[in-house]
């Protein structure tokens, strides 16, 4: 009997040593799990990642390309009406080469290749009432604090950047709050949602095109002034003078700010009314045409086509 006992006991204890080695084995493999699991899980993060940054290339390509293509189509369309207008050959007509509409539309050619242009047309153009309306009611409330209330615009921006840095905190410090203390409870922080949908990366394609676009505009503001200052055409420079000195006299009514709100708020309006408006404006315009046609046509006369030039003869 005793000697059942004892192989009854020795086969407990190697029966608990089995357990707790079986133990050991389960908590190792689990241990194992959860590090493939949180391998797995990096992995995944880097395919997004990946993924992510890939789509944001191919993207940033495909609409640098349709933008830079529908620029093409635009000029192509401008120069046809140009040659179907009657007008398209005279250099002193209303859309001629020495007039101010004709510089205005060979500025806004380089402008509109510009990769931001298409949204800028967005929001001035009211196709998104509620970006563009919180647009317009921000800046309209900045141009009165400022103009109205002595803020500056740094003033404003620390003021804002505070209010929204405090508000995160607070956000933070309460969802930590209520998730520690009062279960099945948590506080969505909204900046955070909202910034997880935001890009904060330029990618150098578009850094690139910004610059050169940025360039372009200035050769040809640059090249505009040479021909206005430097008299190419009396017509051309008579013409920016006229416009020259209104901007003058209306500035000296305004002060900057007043200026630029007024820039802004016909940036604004004024494209808008044009889409709502067309048909009326056009014809308009092509009433205002018709009456200065002909007066235009008698100055067109008196004007030289071209600066006279002195040549010098060698004598032998």
């Amino acid at each position: 009997m005793n000697d059942n006992k004892e192989v009854q006991e020795e086969i407990q204890e190697n029966v608990d040593e089995v357990k707790e080695n079986v133990d050991e084995v389960k908590e190792t493999v689990e241990a194992k799990v959860e590090e493939v699991k949180e391998d797995i899980n990096k992995l995944k993060d880097d395919v997004k990642g990946v993924a992510e940054s890939v789509s944001n290339t191919i993207s940033s390509k495909v609409e640098a390309t349709t933008s830079s293509a529908k620029a093409a189509i635009n000029e192509i369309k401008n120069e046809v009406k140009q040659a179907v207008s009657g007008n398209a050959g005279c250099p002193y007509s209303m859309n001629g080469e020495f007039s101010i509409c004709g510089q205005v539309c060979k500025l806004s050619k380089v402008v509109q290749k510009n990769p931001s242009f298409e949204c800028v047309k967005k929001i001035v153009l009211w196709e998104d009432l509620i970006q563009s309306g919180l647009l317009f009611a921000i800046i309209n409330v900045v141009f009165f604090l400022v103009t109205f209330s002595n803020y500056s615009l740094f003033s404003l921006f620390g003021y804002t950047a505070f209010t929204f840095t405090i508000t995160s905190i607070l956000f933070n410090i309460i969802s930590i709050v209520l998730i520690r203390h009062v279960q099945g409870v948590k506080l969505d922080n909204p900046f955070t949602d909202q910034l997880k949908t935001l890009s904060f990366h330029v990618h150098e394609a578009v850094i690139e095109k910004q610059v050169n676009n940025i360039g372009e505009i200035v050769n040809t503001i640059l090249g505009i002034a040479k021909d206005i200052f430097g008299c190419k055409s009396l017509y051309l420079s008579a013409q920016f003078a006229v416009v020259f000195y209104l901007i003058g006299r209306v500035s000296k009514c305004l002060s900057n700010t007043g200026v630029l709100y007024v820039v802004f708020l016909a940036s604004f309006l004024l494209p808008k009314l044009y889409v709502e408006k067309k048909e009326l404006i056009d014809q308009q315009c092509a009433k205002i045409s018709a009456l200065i046609k002909e007066p235009l046509s008698k100055l067109h006369t008196f004007i030289p086509n071209s600066q006279p030039t002195t040549t010098s003869k060698k004598s032998n």
